[in-house]
């Protein structure tokens, strides 16, 4: 990196701290301003000008990142956006990569995943790391439940995979027309007009890996399309 000047918010003092005294260890950055809500966030922005930005998504239980994604990317062109976010689910990371974040990390990352992440935006790759096979319980994630279904989270993580209409509805033992309209519903929440706005978002700019074929096995009969999707680990 090369003397970046970097922006971490988050709610949670501790994770303030443990961001930026892992970013202050690495060579190349020149500065790291914190903040701990919506409005000190677009303060801080308007101040220093940030190279980076990296947020959680939900901020004293309210999914302000969202707000702060699209204000840095609004305001500031050239600044990198990477949630750092305690929800991995498929509607978090739609939301969060819809609202201009330019990479996704869960919260059960390791430092060096942090930092390659950091390192890979900055360098114009866009990074999705989930959460791992036994990430840590996470209470204070905004769970997005007044947004999502269960139902709608189990076909939006088949969305992301690149299932049809047809394929979804086999999995799930629902009719097409029936999966047609939760599609076009999943789609109206998050904002998209189409799975083609959609997957245009999600696209990975290159050097990164997109999201493989996701395969059924019998092991995974009883889990929901959605636990698997967070499961998987890139």
């Amino acid at each position: 990196m090369n003397r970046v000047t970097t922006l971490v918010v988050d709610d949670q003092p501790l994770i303030r701290y443990a961001l930026s005294r892992l970013l202050r260890d690495s060579a190349g950055v020149g500065a790291v301003a914190e903040a701990a809500s919506e409005p000190e966030a677009l303060s801080q922005c308007e101040k220093s000008h940030p190279d980076m930005v990296i947020t959680e998504l939900s901020i004293w239980g309210e999914p302000a990142g969202t707000a702060i994604c699209r204000f840095v990317k609004e305001h500031f062109e050239r600044a990198a956006v990477l949630v750092f976010a305690g929800d991995a689910s498929p509607s978090a990371i739609a939301m969060a990569l819809n609202a201009g974040a330019d990479s996704f990390v869960h919260k059960s990352a390791s430092g060096g995943q942090v930092m390659s992440a950091v390192r890979s935006t900055l360098a114009g790759q866009r990074v999705c790391v989930q959460a791992g096979e036994t990430p840590r319980p996470v209470t204070e994630a905004v769970r997005y439940a007044s947004l999502m279904t269960r139902r709608e989270e189990d076909i939006l993580a088949l969305i992301l995979y690149r299932w049809s209409n047809d394929e979804i509805a086999e999995e799930l033992h629902l009719a097409t027309q029936t999966v047609k309209n939760y599609v076009s519903r999943i789609l109206q929440k998050l904002g998209f007009g189409s799975r083609r706005d959609l997957f245009r978002t999600l696209r990975f700019r290159p050097g990164g890996t997109p999201l493989p074929r996701l395969e059924t096995t019998p092991h995974e009969g009883g889990l929901h399309a959605a636990d698997r999707l967070a499961g998987y680990r890139g």
